[in-house]
């Protein structure tokens, strides 16, 4: 089974027209996290779920997260790696946490089959004490394929916060939960913990 290879830059027109600029990061900040070493800023949380590894073998769902500048950082590296300049925009420099969320992709005796994520929100607790919606979100298409040529379509998206948003949640400091939906069903529910704040240095 395989899945055709997304592009981060290629989000960036989706979510440009919904994600407002409010706080843009200083030109000295974008320098440095241009300059910063790959994966800079950013961590990745997968599902640490009983039944995950063994059912979702072509895809596991996970969380894929952000800082401003780990978001400068992997869009810069990104055009790297095409052999083109990068050159941010507007919308590349706001403080925004970006969260790219991604559902459980697996075969079956029929074909693949594959989850979508239409929905992700930011909460203080499993009670949703706190709710923080995204400024903006974008669709992220995805297909996958077995041997026979048999096809499945979802889509993993694409989310950006408010940094002061996110500080607002946390209440300065201390864990927080990303809550992933298709539609109105709650897929799941994904713990920051410490340890992966401090990667990301808020």
């Amino acid at each position: 089974m395989r899945t055709v290879s997304i592009l981060l830059g290629a989000f960036v027109v989706v979510l440009a027209a919904q994600a407002q600029p409010g706080d843009p990061l200083t030109p000295d900040e974008v320098a440095a996290a241009i300059a910063a070493k790959p994966a800079t800023g950013a961590v990745a949380i997968q599902d640490a779920g009983f039944l995950a590894p063994s059912f979702c073998k072509a895809q596991m769902p996970s969380e894929v997260i952000y800082t401003p500048a780990g978001w400068l950082n992997a869009l810069s590296f990104t055009a790297k790696r095409q052999y083109l300049p990068y050159e941010p925009k507007t919308p590349d420099i706001q403080r925004f946490l970006t969260v790219i969320s991604y559902g459980c992709a697996n075969g079956s005796s029929t074909g693949p089959v594959c989850q979508s994520i239409t929905r992700a929100a930011l909460l203080s607790d499993t009670k949703g004490t706190i709710v923080i919606e995204a400024l903006g979100q974008g669709s992220m298409p995805q297909t996958w394929q077995n041997g026979f040529g048999a096809r499945a379509a979802c889509s993993s998206l694409v989310s950006k916060f408010s940094m002061a948003d996110v500080l607002r949640l946390r209440k300065g400091h201390g864990e927080f939960i990303i809550a992933t939906f298709d539609g109105a069903q709650l897929l799941k529910m994904y713990t920051v913990k410490e340890k992966h704040l401090k990667k990301l240095g808020i």
